[in-house]
């Protein structure tokens, strides 16, 4: 993820995003909420191609895997895994831990707790700094009606302004880094 000044991270937009305990605003907290989710929908030979420096061989990568990585988020935020109503928890539990062993993930670990269960992973890219993220895998209860599409589908449609954005429930706020 980073390159250069240790205090930051390339998230391949615009701007470098400091990694620090300053405040950062919304837009820069959800390019980076989303680069998190994004690892998750990398493989592990994906990830490995982070090492090279030559980011014209990192973006080929990217470009590469895309459409996987699009079906792979598609695949979880697919999974209702509804806390408030225990559905779906066992296997979005699962899911969530496969894909993170797909990911490179070293160690991935259920951890129990007095409710669902808690997921602990490392992935150990040899920075000589630590970056802790909390993610979730559950999501909020959906009322189809107020849905474009069906909240559970994943949809890829075309967003007016974006381009082509996956829609469902989870796939914004909820699964991957809070």
């Amino acid at each position: 993820m980073g390159f250069g000044n240790p205090h930051t991270a390339t998230l391949y937009t615009s701007r470098p995003i400091r990694l620090s305990s300053h405040p950062m605003d919304r837009r820069t907290f959800l390019q980076a909420t989303a680069a998190g989710a994004a690892t998750l929908a990398l493989s592990h030979n994906s990830i490995a191609a982070a090492d090279n420096p030559d980011l014209t061989a990192i973006q080929k990568e990217i470009e590469k895997r895309h459409d996987e990585s699009v079906q792979r988020l598609q695949q979880w935020i697919r999974q209702p895994s509804i806390a408030a109503e225990k559905r779906g928890m066992d296997e979005g539990c699962n899911l969530t831990m496969r894909m993170l062993r797909d990911a490179g993930f070293g160690e991935v670990t259920k951890v129990p707790t007095d409710g669902q269960p808690g997921i602990f992973a490392t992935l150990d890219a040899g920075a000589p700094r630590t970056l802790g993220l909390y993610f979730m895998y559950d999501v909020k209860q959906a009322d189809p009606a107020e849905w474009s599409s069906p909240p559970f589908e994943a949809a890829l449609i075309d967003k007016p302004g974006l381009g082509k954005a996956v829609v469902g429930r989870g796939a914004v706020n909820q699964k991957g880094p809070e």
